[in-house]
């Protein structure tokens, strides 16, 4: 299953880690995710591939484009549509956002695909936490009269957005667009307490109460 296949990936490059992080929103989490440490072509391309996975199974007959949200959107977007484009026999390309405009050269926000209306896109994107990047790259694509078909993550806390729902669920709603994830943080604990992956126990009954008392606190409602 893509949900096993992505943990793994996750352990092995120690991209998921448990312990105590301070979260952008301030909170103390229990576990952390950083995609960042898929850093080399062999680790990166393993997951572009559960992407590519996922996307074609949803969104197969619709998508013609990736968008990336700088920064780790960024290589998700570029390797998943080069495997999305071998899986589907047809090419996907890809575009992504400058966190600043470039006043040279060919010069505004966006490098990749130059969109000229009416492109059916998937956004994709590490992790949802709070959806701020989500809302944040609302008005650019809006602006390039684009067609958002589907949202990607790789992980969904499973947080509060801005409201009592998860943000992945306010995502999809206040979008009208349907939405997955590789796997949720619920899907992690079931599938890792308690047993051994990798030649050890990443979650133990400790931690797992500790993760139970932080999603009972920040959880979003994932009722649709």
């Amino acid at each position: 299953m893509v949900q096993d296949r992505y943990i793994e990936w996750l352990l092995r490059s120690g991209a998921l880690r448990f312990g105590e992080f301070k979260t952008k929103s301030g909170r103390l989490s229990p576990y952390f995710f950083n995609t960042g440490c898929f850093d080399s072509g062999q680790s990166l391309g393993g997951i572009a591939e559960l992407y590519a996975e996922v996307i074609a199974e949803r969104f197969g007959n619709k998508v013609e484009n990736l968008f990336g949200p700088a920064y780790k959107g960024i290589p998700l977007a570029v390797m998943t549509s080069y495997h999305l484009s071998n899986r589907l026999g047809r090419d996907i390309s890809y575009t992504f956002n400058r966190k600043e405009a470039k006043d040279h050269g060919e010069g505004g926000t966006l490098v990749g695909r130059n969109y000229r209306g009416g492109e059916r896109v998937v956004l994709v994107e590490d992790v949802i936490t709070g959806g701020t990047s989500f809302r944040e790259m609302r008005p650019i694509l809006e602006s390039c009269k684009v067609e958002v078909v589907g949202v990607v993550v790789g992980v969904d806390r499973q947080e509060r957005g801005t409201d009592h729902r998860s943000a992945l669920v306010q995502v999809a709603e206040d979008w009208q667009v349907p939405t997955a994830c590789l796997v949720t943080v619920s899907e992690v604990v079931h599938r890792l307490h308690g047993r051994e992956v990798l030649g050890r126990v990443w979650i133990d009954d400790a931690t797992k109460a500790r993760i139970d008392d932080y999603l009972a606190t920040y959880g979003g409602s994932s009722a649709r």
